[in-house]
């Protein structure tokens, strides 16, 4: 059996990643992304998602919410961003099909793009080493 794809990485000021996103019109976007296995949703800023295929993101009325939308607890209260399937996601040698993420502005004075979270990495192992600022990822299921 091969090894298993392994991505590992220095931690900064928040532990983030290289990450390649392909969206549902097969557009393909760089991203600099927060590991948040924390964090219940992957989240990618609403014109980005639009940008790879998501024109769902984008209605015509905010007031009235979509059959698609989430309301959730963010740092500045309750906030509402819309779930979409990003085609795939690319992390180094990793990858992943059909990952759920939620398309919400971020404040983009936080030093990354967009957040991953629990729909990425509930097919990973992630260990963080805080002492010496890095951290591994390794997939523990099969690749798809």
């Amino acid at each position: 059996m091969p090894p298993l794809p392994l991505v590992e990485g220095m931690l900064e000021r928040f532990p983030t990643i290289f990450v390649r996103l392909t969206g549902r019109n097969s557009v393909v976007r760089e991203y600099n992304a927060l590991v948040a296995p924390a964090s219940e949703f992957c989240v990618i800023p609403t014109v980005d998602a639009y940008q790879l295929g998501y024109p769902e993101v984008a209605p015509s009325d905010s007031r009235i919410p979509l059959h698609n939308s989430k309301t959730f607890a963010s740092y500045t209260g309750y906030a509402r961003g819309t779930a979409i399937k990003m085609a795939r996601v690319e992390l180094g040698t990793i990858s992943f099909a059909d990952v759920d993420f939620l398309a919400y502005d971020i404040m983009q004075t936080l030093g990354f793009d967009v957040v991953l979270g629990r729909s990425v990495f509930r097919e990973t192992r992630l260990g963080q080493d805080f002492v010496s600022g890095t951290f591994r990822l390794e997939r523990v299921g099969a690749a798809p």
